[in-house]
């Protein structure tokens, strides 16, 4: 799959390299264009992160161009796209805000307003998670700590037990011996 898309970005090349002079504006236009198409193609072969580069350097290069909003909005789906490797909700978000700024649809706009809607939310929960997660595992050292100083404890009191057990099996043998003597003495 490699060799063919080497193989296609050549061919690309060959063919954007033989089209005549023309203006800044319509070289800017042409070479958006290009690079439109290579990110194009390398999302119909799931090459997702390769494509979310390109329609990101298209959106970052060439905004005077008709491809700049087409650029914008694929850059911020790519990025949510749990498929991508390169995935980032925070990108994501900054190009789906980018995008509400641009002169697009009502269409577009709603659906847009709902993409950075759910991002927000996302990020909103991720945070909640993280702090969750530090607080369970200042919890668990806490509870390890506690756990640490009751086996203490509990062995501490196991041999004061075993001590006071040898104590009064000591007195009890020193009652004997005194009820002996006192005996032994008294029967004199």
């Amino acid at each position: 799959m490699r060799g063919g898309y080497s193989f296609f970005i050549i061919l690309l090349l060959a063919f954007a390299s033989c089209k005549p002079g023309a203006t800044i504006e319509d070289n800017a236009e042409a070479r958006a264009e290009y690079h439109m198409q290579i990110a194009d193609s390398l999302e119909s072969l799931q090459m997702l992160r390769g494509a979310a580069l390109e329609y990101k350097l298209v959106a970052e290069l060439y905004p005077n161009t008709s491809h700049f909003p087409n650029a914008v909005r694929n850059t911020a789906l790519l990025y949510s796209n749990p498929a991508n490797p390169a995935a980032d909700d925070s990108l994501s978000l900054q190009w789906f805000q980018t995008y509400l700024t641009l002169p697009i649809s009502r269409d577009e706009r709603v659906k847009a307003e709902i993409y950075v809607t759910m991002l927000k939310r996302i990020t909103t929960l991720r945070r909640e998670l993280n702090r969750r997660a530090v607080l369970i595992d200042s919890l668990q050292v806490v509870a390890r700590k506690q756990s640490a100083d009751l086996a203490a404890r509990t062995r501490r009191v196991q041999e004061v037990e075993s001590e006071l057990k040898k104590t009064l099996s000591e007195l009890k043998r020193l009652r004997d011996v005194d009820a002996r003597i006192n005996r032994r003495k008294g029967g004199k």
